[in-house]
C-alpha cells in the first residue's frame, strides 16, 4: 500500500519512482494508473484535487496496487507480467523517502481478520475512531503531528488526552486519543456511550463504563503508519462488546485514511 500526502511534490516524486519501476510504459499511462491507485477516475481529476489542496495541511491517501495495475493494463493495452504484479508501493525506490509513508510492517501479512468476528469488530471500531480523529484534524499519521488542544509537543509537557464525538453509520460514538510516546498514539472508542463516557473512555479497559461496545489500540507513526494488532490472547482487554451487537460491528465497512489497518505490535 503505502501512502502519500496529496501534494504536487509528493505526486511528482512518486511518478518518478514509477517511471523507473516501469521503464517500458508511457508517462501518460503511468499518470492514469497513479490516479487510479489514489482512487481518482482520471489523471485530470487527480491534478484538480492537488491544485485545490492546502499544501500546509494536505490529506494523506493510501495507494492501491490493484487499482494501479488494473488501470495500467487498460490504458497500456498490454497483459500484466509477473514483475508488474509484484508491485508493492512500500518497496518503491524513490529519491525523497520523506514523501512516501510506509504502511507495511513485518506483521502485516500475519494478520487475518476473517478468522475472528470479534477481531474484525475491534478492527472496524478502531479504524472508524482513527479516521474520525484524522477528519477532525486532531492528529495525522505523520510522526509527532499531534494537534488536539493541550497535545504534548515534547517529553516535558503534560500528557493530556483529548475526547471527541462522532458517529458510525448513525450510531453515536465517543473517542479519545493521547500520546503514547515514541510517536505512537493510544486511541480508545466507545459505541452507544454512557452518559459519563467522556470521563471513562480514556481509561484502559473502560469496557461497559464507557459504552455498550469499547475498543482500544495503538497507531504506529514512527516506522510507518499502521494500526498495531495484538495477539488473540490479549484482545479481551482491548475489546468489550455485547454479543447482540457483534454481528453488526463485524459487518461495518470502513477503509483507513492514510495508514494500514494491520501491522506489528510494538512495546
Amino acid at each position: 500500500m503505502a501512502a502519500i500526502p496529496l501534494t504536487e511534490s509528493a505526486v511528482r516524486t512518486l511518478k518518478r519512482g514509477l517511471i523507473a519501476r516501469f521503464p517500458g510504459d508511457k508517462s501518460s499511462h503511468l499518470s492514469e494508473a497513479l490516479a487510479a491507485a489514489l482512487r481518482f477516475n482520471t489523471n485530470m481529476s487527480l491534478v484538480d484535487a492537488v491544485r485545490r489542496t492546502d499544501v500546509d495541511d494536505p490529506d494523506i491517501l493510501l495507494l492501491d496496487e490493484a487499482g494501479f495495475l488494473e488501470r495500467l493494463q487498460t490504458v497500456a493495452r498490454r497483459p500484466l507480467t509477473s514483475s508488474d504484479r509484484a508491485l508493492i508501493f512500500d518497496n518503491l525506490r524513490i529519491a525523497d523517502d520523506g514523501q512516501l509513508i510506509r504502511t507495511r510492517s513485518v506483521g502485516f501479512t500475519k494478520v487475518r481478520y476473517d478468522r475472528s468476528k470479534r477481531r474484525l469488530a475491534w478492527r472496524n471500531l478502531m479504524v472508524h475512531a482513527i479516521n474520525a480523529g484524522i477528519a477532525q484534524r486532531l492528529f495525522t499519521v505523520r510522526p509527532g503531528d499531534n494537534r488536539w488542544p493541550g497535545a504534548r509537543k515534547d517529553r516535558f509537557d503534560e500528557n493530556i488526552a483529548a475526547t471527541f464525538r462522532f458517529e458510525i453509520d448513525g450510531m453515536p460514538a465517543v473517542g479519545s486519543v493521547h500520546d503514547a510516546g515514541y510517536d505512537e498514539l493510544s486511541v480508545h472508542v466507545a459505541l452507544w456511550p454512557t452518559k459519563d463516557a467522556e470521563y471513562w473512555v480514556p481509561a484502559v479497559g473502560a469496557g461497559k463504563l464507557a459504552g455498550e461496545a469499547f475498543a482500544m489500540g495503538w497507531l504506529e507513526r514512527r516506522d510507518g503508519a499502521w494500526l498495531q494488532v495484538l495477539r488473540d490472547s490479549r484482545l479481551r482487554d482491548s475489546f468489550r462488546c455485547k454479543n447482540s451487537h457483534l454481528d453488526r460491528l463485524a459487518q461495518l465497512e470502513v477503509e483507513p485514511l492514510g495508514y494500514a489497518d494491520r501491522g506489528s505490535f510494538k512495546l
